[in-house]
């Protein structure tokens, strides 16, 4: 069957996972996270499975979806097993109306191909966040605006770079734009996904690991070179599954939702640039 088939991949790839962490090797999530940041639109274990299965890969989408692009998948290239839910509309009843919810009702396995396994037609170019350092800090700060946070810069203590607390973000002065970039990310993934009942359920080294992964995850979206200490990432397993597929979920979520916040932004910014009137020189 469909589910059972998909339930194997789901065991396999988290035994996989689980393995690769017991023998210390963290670069199996830092794979996970620039999955993440290419491919943010998808779950967070579909973004396992394809790290998992195609490290290198950039842009994916299925056989028929390529057609549609006028590229097609070279003979005997073989597919990447993702994830993909099976739905049903269900009738239900809502005071004097009759509406149809959309249910799923389990999961089955497709295949979808990276662009390297394809070939054809150039690909149009799809929406990303574009920018230069300062114009990308500019769109970062005003996403945390727009999320009601109070941003501040005010002098802090050595190696202090920021901190967060209670709906404000205070970053230190003097940052390079780019390290601001990285450093306010990080603070943000806190604010977003540290509410009062993650506080109680993670350490603090649970927590801070979380938000630098958002944070690289992003900046690397972004073309950042960011810098982070892979060795950390174990401390997200502890020996439990559960803890480890929660922490992934939450960082998947949120660099996905800054990462789209970005982009519209940057989007936002273009088109503005674009309706501005030019004088002449």
């Amino acid at each position: 069957m469909k589910e059972d088939r998909a339930k194997k991949l789901v065991e396999t790839a988290l035994s996989d996972l689980q393995t690769q962490l017991e023998a210390g090797r963290c670069e199996t999530l830092l794979r996970f996270l620039d999955c993440v940041s290419r491919f943010h639109q998808y779950s967070w274990l579909n973004c396992v499975l394809i790290g998992a299965q195609r490290p290198g890969a950039t842009r994916v989408a299925g056989f028929r979806k390529w057609l549609e692009l006028n590229r097609s998948v070279r003979k005997g290239e073989k597919g990447i097993a993702i994830l993909a839910p099976m739905t049903y509309r269900k009738q239900t009843q809502q005071e004097d109306d009759t509406e149809k919810a959309t249910v799923i009702r389990g999961f089955k396995v497709v295949h979808v191909f990276d662009v390297s396994q394809t070939e054809g037609d150039d690909l149009p170019e799809f929406a990303g966040v574009k920018g230069e350092p300062r114009e990308l800090l500019d769109d970062l700060e005003c996403l945390v605006r727009d999320s009601q946070i109070e941003l501040r810069y005010e002098p802090q203590p050595l190696g202090v770079k920021g901190y967060s607390a209670r709906q404000t973000i205070v970053l230190s002065e003097g940052l390079e734009p780019a390290e601001r970039f990285s450093v306010l990310a990080h603070e943000l993934a806190h604010a977003w996904m540290h509410d009062a009942e993650r506080r109680k359920q993670a350490s603090k080294t649970v927590k801070e690991t979380e938000a630098e992964a958002v944070s690289y995850a992003v900046c690397r979206a972004v073309g950042f070179d960011c810098t982070t200490h892979s060795s950390d990432y174990i401390q997200l397993y502890n020996g439990d599954v559960d803890v480890l597929t929660l922490s992934l979920g939450l960082i998947q979520q949120m660099a996905a939702r800054m990462i789209t916040g970005l982009t519209e932004m940057s989007s936002r910014s273009t088109h503005q640039k674009a309706e501005a009137p030019q004088l002449a020189c």
